[in-house]
C-alpha cells in the first residue's frame, strides 16, 4: 500500500526488474460524494479532515490513468474479488512465467 507519489517513484525507477515486478492498482470511489458518505458514516474524523481528505481525493483521483489497473470501489467483496482476479491475470502474464 503506497500513495501516488510512491507508485510514480517505483514506476520511473533505474533497474528494470523492479519496474517490471509493480503490479499497481488504483482503488478510487465512483465519485467524491460516495466518498465524502463512507468517511462520515465512519465517524472516525471531524468535518474539517474530511474536507481535507476530499481535497486530496480529488487531486489523487486525477492520477488514475498512470496505473495499469483500477478498481471502482463498491463492496470490501466486490473490491476483494476484483483485485483476485487482477492477481490471477497477472500471474499468466508472460513475463512473470519467464521470472520464474
Amino acid at each position: 500500500d503506497i500513495d501516488t507519489q510512491g507508485a510514480a517513484a517505483i514506476r520511473n525507477f533505474d533497474d528494470p526488474f523492479i519496474r517490471q515486478a509493480l503490479t499497481d492498482i488504483f482503488i478510487m470511489p465512483p465519485d467524491l460524494e460516495e466518498l465524502r458518505r463512507r468517511l462520515m458514516n465512519r465517524g472516525t474524523e471531524t468535518a474539517q479532515q474530511i474536507d481535507l481528505r476530499l481535497a486530496t481525493a480529488a487531486r489523487e483521483m486525477e492520477l488514475w490513468r498512470d496505473y495499469r489497473y483500477t478498481i471502482i470501489s463498491g463492496s470490501v467483496e466486490e473490491d476483494l474479488q476484483k483485485f483476485r482476479n487482477i492477481m490471477g491475470a497477472e500471474s499468466y502474464l508472460s513475463r512473470r512465467l519467464i521470472q520464474k
